[in-house]
């Protein structure tokens, strides 16, 4: 199995755990720790766009509005853990109800 494919079935596995309320309160705890210390991931606007099912204005003004930092490269990469913290809570009601 290559590296995309083990990663892409750990990240299934806990989203599996997550939602069947599988997880000890230590994995999540362990998780959660390990994604805000160690985990870097970036997107472009279209990305976060296409993810939170927004339109890519709606997305730029949050960042123009919000965001401080600065994006990478000229690529134009934003700080995924930075931005969703800083979104709608009515973007996530909206992604659940995509996912269903």
């Amino acid at each position: 199995m290559d590296t995309k494919q083990q990663l892409k079935e750990l990240f299934e596995f806990g989203i599996y755990k997550l939602e069947h309320n599988l997880c000890t309160p230590s994995e999540i705890d362990s998780l959660a720790h390990l994604i805000e210390d160690g985990l870097e991931m970036d997107a472009t606007i279209t990305d976060l766009a296409n993810f939170y099912g927004v339109s890519k204005d709606a997305v730029s003004s949050v960042i123009k509005r919000r965001m401080i930092q600065r994006p990478k490269r000229n690529v134009v990469l934003y700080p995924f853990k930075v931005f969703q913290s800083l979104i709608p809570e009515a973007w996530r009601v909206k992604r659940k109800k995509s996912d269903t």
